[in-house]
């Protein structure tokens, strides 16, 4: 225990500036910003060993320019919420963005809004999705429904698909129609502008796309791409991961892999694809962080300019027997934030844990702009640039994520500090806890909890001193349950037609009565086990129910 607490003092001195120095920007030569979010970009393709797998040029660019950070993490691994706290500067518990249809009033004021108001020419296009009222109605019935003791496949199974030609650079037009526009935003306003200004570019890419053989109401679980982008895959680089057995898999984590619909079987070839077209996905990715930075170059702006790459979260391409997000493991969880510009150290790695919740004030403390109160994130000013602002309190060196949406029967929490990763869940009683060593297991597949007690009992405790987690688990257990009801009385008689026909249609389609019985035992908060409908065909599933029935 006291060896725990002597790491995290030593990485807080080695990563902390005294606070003696500010960035004392004038209204002359205040910086511009530049942030490009991506979506679903695993953070730890920008740094060795993962960077080899595949040619990313212009985030080697960045990382030899400016900062890496090593160990970044949202705040919540779905698309929505993540960005709700990007944008916030605040965790989950505290905006209640539980779920992708649950994220930000339209009215919440952002880091955007604060450099608008404080002088700076602001602009967003792309990608936004942080306010409430988005994504398909299957998405938020899943989120609502999480605790109904039933299993349904939720997604389609993940898939590959080659397009066009070694010649065919465009393969998601939306995100290059979006990286055009910036380009010329850049030439024709940004350049002319007499006051400093902050371009916001929202992609979608590399999350994959949707299935459309699966109707309208399907998810993304294709990977796209084109043989251009696929030759910047060093295939022989591309790993198979390896899996638990399904017995030995923790039941919220075998819950997302059914409901992911990938507890099939999968070749390794499948695998080995699934994993080289993300990477593939990657690179197109950057290739439209590319054309923004030549922008700024071909216009004289990008040495006053702070330009920031990062994205809502990552993709897991089927470790863990998984794809997409919805997890705590690090290809879900561990996001990229690369930082570069006037007063960023060059060629510089932070190695201590931050968040997305951290690019507010830090975003704020570039551009010379007083921080408001209530945020949970800290500057990273400190980290990168060699000096500090007088009012800025030392980053605590531990992260906070959580996630409360579909894909995940329990409300999930995640502590990553030092080497620890400490996840538990719910009440934190009734599902068993994980905890990882990351510096002696990177693919997180030993759960240590059960040898480490006294480590899991002290990150519980400074975890509850940050939130109370069982009272917020409460809290979104009986939202669910409201807002499912409401929704439903809306529907009136058409109910059963259409929570059939949702994205988990197929086995919906099969005992569709029993599936209804359990949702109005639900709500009745008397679940009942069905002893004519298996609830999952695996014996895992079946062990462990009783823990999800209790919560």
């Amino acid at each position: 225990r006291n060896m725990l607490l002597f790491r995290v003092l030593v990485l807080l001195i080695l990563h902390m500036n005294a606070h003696c120095m500010s960035l004392n920007w004038t209204s002359r030569d205040r910086p511009n910003l530049v942030m490009l979010m991506s979506d679903a970009f695993d953070g730890r393709l920008t740094f060795s060993p993962g960077n080899k797998v595949v040619q990313l040029p212009y985030i080697n660019y960045m990382r030899g320019m400016g900062a890496v950070f090593l160990n970044l993490y949202t705040n919540s691994p779905i698309c929505c919420p993540s960005r709700a706290a990007m944008w916030s500067g605040q965790f989950i518990h505290l905006t209640q963005a539980w779920n992708n249809y649950k994220c930000l009033e339209p009215n919440a004021t952002t880091w955007m809004d604060r450099l608008g108001k404080s002088g700076y020419h602001t602009h967003s296009m792309g990608k936004l999705d942080y306010t409430s009222g988005h994504h398909s109605v299957s998405n938020r019935v899943e989120a609502w429904t999480r605790d109904v003791p039933f299993l349904l496949r939720q997604e389609g199974r993940p898939v590959t698909d080659l397009v066009g030609d070694a010649s065919t650079k465009r393969v998601m037009t939306k995100d290059w129609n979006v990286t055009d526009a910036a380009v010329q935003w850049i030439q024709h306003t940004a350049v002319s502008l007499a006051q400093p200004f902050a371009l916001y570019v929202g992609l979608n890419l590399p999350h994959p796309y949707r299935t459309d053989s699966l109707g309208p109401t399907a998810g993304g679980s294709t990977f796209r791409t084109s043989p251009y982008w696929l030759n910047k895959v060093s295939y022989d680089q591309v790993s198979v991961p390896k899996w638990l057995q399904v017995e030995d898999m923790h039941p919220v984590d075998y819950y997302s892999t059914f409901t992911k619909n990938c507890s099939g079987h999968f070749t390794k070839e499948e695998i080995r694809n699934i994993r080289a077209f993300y990477y593939a996905m990657c690179a197109e990715t950057d290739s439209m962080l590319g054309e923004v930075m030549a922008a700024l170059r071909d216009t004289g702006l990008l040495n006053r300019t702070v330009v920031l790459f990062t994205s809502d979260h990552g993709d897991l391409a089927m470790e863990h027997r998984q794809f997409y997000k919805m997890s705590m493991f690090e290809g879900s969880s561990h996001v990229p934030l690369l930082i570069m510009g006037p007063g960023v150290k060059s060629g510089f790695e932070i190695s201590l844990p931050a968040s997305l919740v951290d690019i507010y004030p830090t975003v704020l403390d570039l551009a010379g702009v007083p921080q408001p109160g209530g945020l949970s994130g800290h500057s990273l000013i400190p980290m990168i640039s060699g000096v500090s602002v007088q009012s800025a309190e030392p980053h605590p060196g531990w992260v906070l994520s959580e996630y409360h949406g579909c894909n995940a029967n329990a409300s999930t929490y995640m502590l990553r500090i030092a080497e620890w990763k400490y996840i538990t869940y719910a009440d934190g009683l009734t599902i068993p806890p994980q905890l990882f060593n990351l510096s002696k297991d990177e693919s997180e597949l030993k759960n240590v909890a059960s040898h480490f007690p006294d480590v899991c009992q002290d990150l519980d405790k400074l975890l509850r001193t940050i939130v109370d987690y069982p009272s917020v688990s409460q809290a979104v257990h009986s939202y669910n349950k409201q807002q499912f009801l409401e929704w439903k009385q809306s529907l009136g008689d058409s109910y059963s037609q259409v929570i059939a026909n949702l994205r988990w249609h197929i086995d919906w389609q099969k005992d569709a009565k029993s599936y209804e019985r359990d949702i109005e035992e639900w709500l009745l908060g008397s679940p009942q086990i069905h002893s004519h409908k298996p609830l999952s065909p695996s014996s895992v599933f079946r062990i462990f129910f009783p823990i999800f029935r209790a919560w």
